[in-house]
């Protein structure tokens, strides 16, 4: 049923966490005119109607005749559909959403970082074509400027701290990124402290999968050691290998098989420099681990480690930055230079065959 125009300004004003006097400020009106609409002893003046409807993110139609099982309907299939293409990696098809969303509901910032977001993946796989920073930047912006919601506010700052540096504004992003709080106050490391029993083994399991595959990126990019040697990145991307088969010991690595497949098709890229036997034996095994995640893709399966069986893959809360499977995303990277030498070699060719079926 539909709601008197003051209850809906109450519900709106609540909904977006301001207070009577911060609403009054934002029209330029007295908080006690404010409190008159809500109360129903009064009406907005016909030249407040579109100051508020911008305010509140909604159309006049709906400060008129608020329907709240009918708002959080389209607001949940904005959502639904957004997540189903963030599933398949389709970022400007997420863009084009949030931007339908955001026609209807222009303040709703949790609908601005979706757009932010999509922008900076879509900008992520391909920014010669896809180059948003300046929109990025000019959303994100917005909801710190705007917004009162920590963690909105926190999804800012941290694209924020990514594109700022990529447009020589480094500075800026460091001070943002000192706003933010350390690893020891994130939620998980506090929730580890305050839950017992199940829910304390659930959310320490999950602790060591984000610590390990966070250590093991870092591992990656080679940073940690500083001199970019051959070997000593070789040394770096094994141990990253190292640290998923220590946890995920009996092979059952669900989700992280993507991560393997990138981690071995790198040393592959490495080895390419002196050793291109071995190099081929780690193509081998990226084709293994991008085969293992595309069958469990879109299952849920449970881990079995002793360290993470409280924990299971769920294709629902996961999303990539790029189309299509594991394996073609191979098959691709199969095409870069660095590979010329292993084109005339069986195993080569077999292995395209493979992949790109």
């Amino acid at each position: 049923m539909s709601s008197t125009i003051g209850q809906t300004i109450k519900k709106l004003r609540k909904e977006r966490n301001l207070t009577q006097e911060e609403l009054a400020e934002q029209l330029n009106v007295t908080f006690q005119a404010v409190s008159k609409w809500e109360n129903e002893t009064g009406l907005p003046d016909i030249s407040q109607v579109v100051p508020l409807a911008s305010v509140f993110g909604v159309s006049i139609d709906t400060l008129f005749s608020y329907n709240e099982q009918a708002n959080d309907e389209r607001t949940r299939e904005f959502e639904k559909r957004y997540d189903e293409y963030s599933h398949y990696g389709e970022y400007l098809k997420c863009a084009e959403v949030m931007r339908e969303a955001l026609a209807l509901y222009p303040n709703n910032y949790h609908f601005i970082m979706n757009l932010a977001t999509a922008l900076y993946l879509a900008y992520c796989a391909n920014g010669e074509k896809n180059d948003f920073k300046d929109e990025i930047i000019a959303l994100c912006e917005r909801v710190l400027k705007d917004c009162i919601d920590d963690s909105t506010r926190h999804s800012a700052i941290q694209l924020l701290c990514y594109v700022y540096p990529k447009i020589g504004k480094r500075d800026r992003a460091i001070e943002l990124a000192n706003k933010m709080p350390n690893m020891c106050l994130c939620s998980g490391m506090l929730l580890a402290h305050i839950y017992e029993g199940e829910k304390r083994v659930k959310q320490v399991q999950r602790n060591i999968m984000e610590h390990i595959d966070w250590a093991a990126m870092d591992l990656h990019s080679s940073v940690p050691i500083g001199d970019f040697t051959t070997e000593k990145r070789v040394l770096c991307v094994e141990t990253a290998i190292k640290l998923y088969e220590l946890i995920y010991y009996d092979g059952n690595m669900n989700f992280y098989h993507c991560r393997l497949a990138q981690y071995y098709h790198s040393l592959a890229r490495l080895y390419m420099e002196k050793d291109t036997k071995k190099a081929m034996e780690c193509l081998l095994l990226a084709e293994k681990n991008a085969s293992a995640f595309d069958d469990v893709a879109e299952k849920d399966v449970p881990y079995t480690s002793v360290f993470v069986n409280k924990q299971t893959h769920s294709p629902s809360g996961t999303s990539k930055n790029w189309v299509g499977t594991e394996r073609g995303l191979l098959l691709g990277r199969l095409d870069e230079e660095c590979f010329a030498p292993l084109r005339g070699m069986p195993e080569f060719v077999a292995l395209k065959e493979r992949v790109g079926k």
